[in-house]
């Protein structure tokens, strides 16, 4: 799977096969998951930071939201909650937190359901792989700047 911040084409070699269910799900299998195209949709600041209180001091994190969708017909969307990690000499670093969460149902080859929480944790595997931080980043300063 490609995550983009801009348009572009669908990678499935049979897009009639995606259908939502009536459980609202659209299923398919790791490898078909894999394949197609995700795009950036939005990101966002969480309103209410979570602090720490630590002796005098009070330690706040960052964190928000990130949603991709894919260019195909019913429409995939991923989402997944991120924090910013703030390392000594490097600033902060984007870090997935929490499973992701979606309308995609991940199946074996026969079709079985996998079931949410193996799904969640598939797709997280492969959204760890992926450099979404820079495009969360990058729309991040741009929406809050100013």
């Amino acid at each position: 799977m490609n995550l983009k911040s801009i348009n572009g084409p669908a990678v499935i070699t049979d897009p009639s096969s995606l259908k939502v269910a009536s459980d609202g799900y659209i299923r398919l299998t790791f490898e078909e998951f894999r394949r197609i195209d995700l795009v950036h949709l939005i990101s966002g600041l969480d309103e209410d930071g979570h602090e720490q209180v630590l002796d005098a001091a009070i330690q706040t994190n960052i964190t928000g939201y990130t949603e991709w969708v894919s260019n195909t017909m019913p429409a995939i969307s991923i989402g997944w909650d991120w924090t910013i990690k703030i390392t000594q000499g490097f600033g902060g670093v984007y870090i997935r937190v929490a499973e992701p969460r979606g309308n995609v149902m991940l199946v074996d080859s026969h079709g079985q359901d996998f079931g949410p929480g193996k799904s969640a944790t598939l797709i997280e595997t492969v959204i760890d792989e992926i450099a979404w931080q820079n495009v969360v980043k990058s729309y991040i300063n741009h929406r809050y700047s100013g």
